[in-house]
């Protein structure tokens, strides 16, 4: 066997005790979700107490995170045995309150104080005798569990990096006495209660060497339940903090198998330093049973297929067969769904090549058995398998042989219909009437699976591997329609006859059943691509065209500008224009109707400098550096942000429009004043063609300089022609760069 580094844990967080209890705290990043590279749902049939020892690619355990109900886990059974156990003479709540709350302490003080001088119980509880053998019994075993308790919790805030104290060691008096209790007690509810009491008290004791003897003295005589396997796991921990580490893991091997409740402890807790730990370990283990304990465990820190292997020789109807089983197939799926692929046929093979044949076989062959506990689950797994392998036939048939033969359930029903479903797509290579026909009801119901009907059903990877594999079929075919249906590109729309054959399927009013299917999953509307145009359009100077484009855009047409996009300013201040009283409202076809009517007065040669200087101000806002960005927001060209794509920077960052009509603002202007305002606006368009050539274009402009600007023409024209106007003033005033430029 080779040789495996167990220490899997160590890297993510430390746990800071004796080895069996204390709060962890997850450290883990955030992350989508378990299904968007999963289609394998391992609740489907295991066991829920192996949940949290499901593959988590970022996490340590499944869902969880990592262990952190170590001091409530068993509260509900605590109250329950204990309800039983008094026969309701106590409230659930009263119980719940003596039991759990730590302010219960005055109170549990006071019943003792009471029963040992056979007194009147206090309120709320004077209705009850302190004689009585089940209440006096549970008084009693509170007063000393509680001060116990005491020292084996210590309080932890997760969100201060201070040192904790921890708590005192139990009081050797107090060990004494529920060590006696334990002997001389007849209860046998008590005297159970009473062996646990009295090795946690060692445990948290300056003697804990006195826990191990007195588990030996003992162990035969206390029944096999979950107390005694918490009491073993104190001796596990005694074990490992002598660094023993061999009997220490093989006795958390043993808790893991029989105590279901303590499953993710022990795992947690199971830590073999080295190879030979490990091989230790499974030499102290006496039975089959014992080692399939072990095995189990190593399957979930080191190799899943080796555990296995080992264990089904073993024991081929061990439960922990299953859970290993669904780690080893979502490891394998994780890492093939993380492969990207534009043609299918290529796809296909790569998975083929990728796939692990030796977990193939393994799988495959115990399934061909049939000897597990569960054989439907491992028919399953073995059906998923090949597909990846391109054995369809066979995945279909063993995929199939659950659903006569599997457990039923909702969510058992799902995952064989979403196998099968993508079995069925895997194994097509054309798409056309035929094959679109049967894919139609399955891919419906896959597209419309609301999250909030079942969370646990792992489904979005193939949601998206569906679309993305269909697309790559069509786009074979030089069906580039619906390959954008189903997989969009964002340079798709920069082929203008791609919009054309879009806005031609989209305007089809006798669609079929799948082409319905295709356009409900797009996210791209009609109205969407109107207003792509007449945008795009609009930046060509094309404002005719950009018109008719935008009237035709039901949604687009009415977006409103935040600010006056006619307006040109000193500084640009977004929020200053945004905030603003506007007169007038416009909306994208109001303001592109404008710029026409504005454009069709300089054309005439009327009043060519406000003209001018206005549709300036407009090319200039519809840019990344005016008020008017709201403009070129649209779901296809997608630019929200500081950082616009490569493909748009020649539209949406530049201002060469604007500052023609500057110019010819500029040579038509009356005075000075005049002047002096267009040079200052050529200046801005100036320092934004240096600024996307410097800092957009690279995408690296947060790391401007704090002077990043040039002596732009305007400036310079600014300074020495027009010095002795009004306007050249309140630029300094408001121009920090200019300010700077003149020496103010």
């Amino acid at each position: 066997m080779r040789n495996i580094s167990f220490k899997k844990l160590a890297v993510l967080c430390s746990l800071v005790a004796l080895g069996t209890y204390g709060i962890l705290f997850a450290c883990a990043d955030y992350f989508w979700g378990y299904d968007y590279d999963s289609n394998f749902t391992p609740e489907t049939y295991v066991d829920e107490s192996y949940s949290p020892l499901f593959f988590a690619p970022q996490d340590v355990f499944y869902s969880i995170g990592f262990e952190s109900n170590y001091t409530s886990r068993f509260n509900e059974d605590i109250v329950s045995a204990w309800s039983e156990y008094v026969k309701g003479k106590f409230t659930a709540k009263e119980l719940s309150f003596l039991l759990l709350n730590d302010s219960a302490q005055t109170t549990i003080k006071e019943l003792y104080s009471a029963v040992q001088k056979k007194q009147k119980l206090p309120v709320p509880y004077a209705r009850l005798s302190g004689t009585d053998a089940q209440i006096k019994g549970f008084v009693e075993f509170l007063y000393y569990a509680k001060d116990i308790e005491a020292s084996s919790t210590t309080p932890l805030n997760s969100w201060s990096y201070e040192e904790t104290k921890p708590a005192a060691a139990v009081n050797p008096k107090t060990l004494a006495q529920v060590e006696k209790l334990f002997n001389e007690t007849t209860d046998v509810f008590l005297k159970n209660r009473y062996w646990f009491q009295t090795m946690k008290a060692y445990f948290y004791s300056n003697n804990k060497q006195g826990a191990v003897t007195f588990f030996e003295k003992t162990k035969t005589s206390v029944p096999q339940n979950t107390l005694y396997y918490r009491g073993v796991s104190y001796i596990a921990g005694i074990y490992y903090r002598k660094k023993d580490y061999a009997t220490s893991n093989y006795l958390y091997s043993v808790v893991f198998d029989k105590c279901p409740a303590l499953r993710t402890v022990t795992a947690y807790n199971f830590h073999p330093q080295e190879q030979k730990d490990f091989q230790a370990s499974l030499a102290l283990a006496k039975t089959p049973e014992e080692k399939t304990g072990l095995w189990a465990l190593f399957g979930y820190y080191a190799d899943e297929k080796a555990a296995i292997r080992e264990i089904y020789k073993l024991n081929p109807t061990s439960e922990h067969l299953d859970y290993l089983l669904t780690r080893l197939v979502n490891k394998e799926e994780v890492r093939l769904n993380e492969m990207e692929f534009k043609s299918a046929a290529e796809y296909k093979q790569t998975m083929k090549n990728q796939l692990n044949k030796d977990a193939l076989q393994l799988v495959s062959t115990i399934a061909k058995d049939e000897k597990t506990g569960k054989p439907y689950l491992w028919n399953l797994a073995a059906g998923y398998l090949n597909i990846f392998a391109g054995n369809h036939a066979q995945a279909i048939q063993l995929i199939e042989k659950v659903e006569k033969k599997g457990a039923k359930s909702e969510l058992a029903s799902n995952q064989i219909r979403l196998l099968k479903l993508i079995n069925t797509l895997y194994a097509t290579t054309k798409l056309d009437d035929k094959s679109e026909s049967k894919l139609l009801p399955e891919l419906d119901w896959l597209y419309h699976i609301k999250d909030s009907e079942d969370e646990t059903f792992r489904h979005r990877n193939a949601l998206g591997w569906s679309k993305q594999y269909i697309a790559s079929l069509y786009a074979s075919q030089q069906n580039i329609v619906f390959a954008e249906l189903f997989n969009g590109s964002t340079t798709f729309y920069q082929t203008a006859s791609n919009a054309e054959a879009m806005k031609a399927f989209l305007h089809k009013t006798n669609k079929s059943a799948w082409e319905k299917l295709a356009e409900g999953i797009y996210s791209i509307s009609l109205s969407d691509i109107y207003e792509y145009q007449a945008v795009m359009s609009a930046y060509a100077g094309k404002l005719d065209e950009a018109i008719a484009l935008m009237e035709q855009s039901a949604e687009g047409k009415n977006v409103e500008f935040y600010g006056n996009p006619f307006n040109g300013k000193i500084k640009d201040c977004h929020d200053c224009d945004h905030a603003a009283p506007q007169k007038v409202k416009y909306t994208k076809l109001s303001f592109l109707k404008k710029m026409k009517e504005m454009q069709s007065y300089v054309d005439k040669g009327q009043d060519v400098y406000n003209n001018s200087l206005l549709l300036g101000n407009a090319y200039y806002n519809m840019t990344y550096f005016g008020n008017g960005r709201v403009f070129y927001y649209n779901d296809i060209i997608n630019q929200y942000g500081n950082y616009i794509d490569e493909y748009y920077q020649p539209y949406l960052l530049s201002c060469t429009t604007a500052n023609l009509y500057y110019e010819k603002a500029f040579n038509s202007a009356a005075n000075a004043e005049q002047k002096a305002k267009c040079a200052y606006m050529m200046a801005k368009c100036e320092r934004n063609a240096f600024y996307t050539k410097e800092y957009h274009s690279k995408n690296d402009f947060w790391d401007e300089p704090e002077v990043a600007f040039q002596a732009w023409n305007g400036f310079k024209k600014l300074k020495t022609e027009y010095s002795n106007t009004k306007y050249y003033k309140e630029v300094i005033n408001e121009c920090g760069y200019f300010s700077r430029y003149v020496g103010k």
